[in-house]
């Protein structure tokens, strides 16, 4: 039997093929199906790997990992690539032009991202004509809030190069050709595009994986399955570690129970260590009061939480109504004890244009002991009449006043 071939001594490279033979069909049938649909061709999808870990060590990182592969993803003579500098932008693209490097189509400044491409659909443009985003690696922590989150979205984040090497056409070419890993936004990488051969992905995944372990922290130790996938397919499994918890398994140095274990071996002990007799100490906090309430004897029904707790809220609804019944009894006596008074005083003779004729309110003959005595709806209707009463008198004595105002401005022009 032929012996199994292994990339990076874990995964099989004959499931590798199988999965991904098995998601180009699919994916081939589903962009014939959208073809047949849409005028315009769709983007093109790209392969992705990916990685799910035992145990994730996240990091704010903004710079990538660069995973070199064979057949890279971006063509520059087909697709375009653009370059983010440092001001002034005119000395860098001298300074690209003077190392004869033809594959970057376009260079953007700090100033530019800041004035002509502050409006969305202007950075939108931007984002549509490019395939491809390089950045000076100097300049790389403020693009996050010049472009925008549609540029972290597509998945075309700028990529990091240094432009003070002495071989810059190299390190383009590198970046260019390269795939890379955000550590700190997922563990997905690209290895591939639809329009590759599946033989061009497996040379890519071959390649990749094994920087890809070494970038991640337990190498294949921490390494729990890897998959593979389209934008928008399912992913396919392409190796997975034992289940088990033997060593490299997914459970290896976890051991259930052993907690539950500790604690019942804890109560036990407590158990073993009570005394009893008359020189034994007390209980003391929760079991205290537990024994108290068990031996003492009940001398009155007590209320429930409910009904203790509305009666609670009703005492200062209560004590306010009594305050602002005896307030009242009080005014009123005040008021009588005060129009017998002025009964007894003698009058001045009225003024020479006559008072305007006021309208007094009905007075109840309950006084202020009955109204406190009476029930509660009885006592609601009461006030709302004399409540009534009072706007009447009000409305008519207003009504008066303003006649007789009347009367006297006319009787006035009149002299």
């Amino acid at each position: 039997m032929p012996k199994k071939v292994l990339i990076d001594s874990h995964v099989s490279e004959k499931q590798s093929k199988r999965a991904l033979n098995a998601l180009l069909t699919h994916a081939i049938k589903e962009q014939e199906k959208k073809a047949e649909q849409h005028l315009l061709p769709g983007k093109e999808q790209n392969i992705w790997l990916v990685i799910t870990t035992k145990q994730m060590h996240p990091g704010k990182n903004m710079k990538p990992a660069r995973i070199p592969i064979v057949h890279p993803l971006v063509d520059p003579r087909v697709s375009s690539v653009c370059l983010i500098t440092k001001d002034p932008q005119r000395e860098y693209k001298d300074l690209l032009e003077s190392h004869q490097i033809r594959f970057i189509s376009r260079v953007v400044g700090i100033t530019k991202l800041k004035g002509k491409f502050k409006p969305f659909e202007a950075r939108r443009l931007l984002l549509k004509e490019n395939d491809l985003f390089l950045a000076d690696e100097r300049v790389v922590p403020l693009l996050p809030g010049l472009l925008g989150s549609k540029f972290f979205q597509a998945k075309k984040q700028p990529i990091p190069v240094c432009l003070t090497k002495k071989d810059l056409k190299g390190e383009l070419e590198r970046a260019i050709s390269s795939t890379y890993f955000h550590r700190n936004q997922g563990t997905s990488i690209k290895v591939g595009i639809l329009s590759q051969s599946p033989s061009q992905i497996i040379d890519n995944l071959k390649t990749a994986l094994p920087v890809v372990v070494k970038k991640i922290q337990g190498g294949w130790d921490n390494m729990q399955s890897l998959h593979i996938k389209t934008n928008s397919s399912v992913s396919l499994p392409i190796w997975s570690c034992d289940l088990g918890g033997g060593e490299g398994g997914r459970w290896d140095g976890l051991t259930a129970g052993a907690s539950s274990d500790e604690e019942s071996g804890k109560a036990g002990s407590e158990e073993d260590t009570g005394t009893d007799g008359d020189d034994a100490e007390k209980p003391k906090g929760k079991h205290a009061v537990m024994e108290a309430l068990s031996t003492a004897e009940v001398t009155e029904p007590t209320k429930g939480k409910k009904r203790a707790a509305e009666e609670n809220m009703d005492m200062p609804q209560r004590k306010k109504r009594e305050k602002s019944s005896q307030h009242r009894g009080k005014s009123s006596e005040s008021r009588g004890s005060k129009k017998s008074k002025t009964d007894t005083v003698v009058q001045d003779p009225p003024p020479t244009s006559p008072p305007p004729p006021t309208v007094t309110p009905t007075t109840t003959t309950t006084g202020t002991a009955s109204l406190s005595t009476m029930p509660k709806d009885e006592l609601k209707k009461k006030r709302s009449a004399m409540g009534g009463e009072r706007k009447k008198v009000k409305m008519v004595n207003s009504i008066l006043a303003a006649k007789s105002a009347k009367e006297a401005i006319v009787g006035k022009k009149r002299h």
